[in-house]
């Protein structure tokens, strides 16, 4: 093929890998939402580049209106050092058979038990810099099922390492379309 990369064997496997580059799996709408109806919270994010998103959380407790809080982020930067996260990852592997006590985490883990039998690792994270560097990362997992989310964000954990996480929560996101 004149003028494709070298590495590029075919025509289609270097539309597929070059395609694949020009849209970041961060970009996009995503969300998770936790709780039953009237005690609900929902986290939402929206990526119109790899360094622009936009972070909103929403609370709904019983009758009241919903509590929503809105955040642009236009400081998200790929992620050098995986360590930290892929740490978090292998904890919750490890912890995956486990009962879990605490309602949230059971909730997530409930979820997140199909992705981690599979002992995916960390493809690539973004810190969102939100409240502070390496607060709330977005990752991509290898390894995973076809069917798994397509984005986790992984939240710092206010306690030390518990009977699920440890250092972040890993929460799965669907893309909202």
């Amino acid at each position: 093929m004149q003028g494709a990369p070298a590495c590029c064997a075919t025509l289609l496997l270097c539309l597929v890998a070059h395609s694949a580059g020009a849209s970041e799996p961060i970009v996009g709408a995503f969300e998770v939402k936790l709780g039953a109806p009237s005690n609900s919270a929902e986290i939402r994010l929206e990526c119109a580049s790899e360094s622009s998103c936009t972070f909103t959380y929403i609370a709904k407790v019983g009758n009241e209106p919903p509590v929503v809080e809105t955040t642009a982020l236009n400081d998200v930067r790929p992620v050098e050092k995986l360590a930290e996260a892929a740490n978090a990852l292998k904890y919750a592997i490890s912890q995956q058979s486990r009962e879990i006590r605490h309602e949230e985490y059971a909730e997530v883990m409930s979820r997140l038990r199909p992705i981690l039998a599979t002992r995916p690792t960390i493809a690539k994270c973004w810190d969102l810099n939100h409240l502070a560097p390496d607060y709330l990362l977005a990752c991509t997992l290898s390894g995973t099922p076809p069917t798994s989310p397509p984005l986790y964000l992984f939240g710092t954990l206010m306690a030390n390492c518990g009977e699920a996480f440890c250092r972040f929560v890993i929460y799965p996101m669907s893309s909202v379309k």
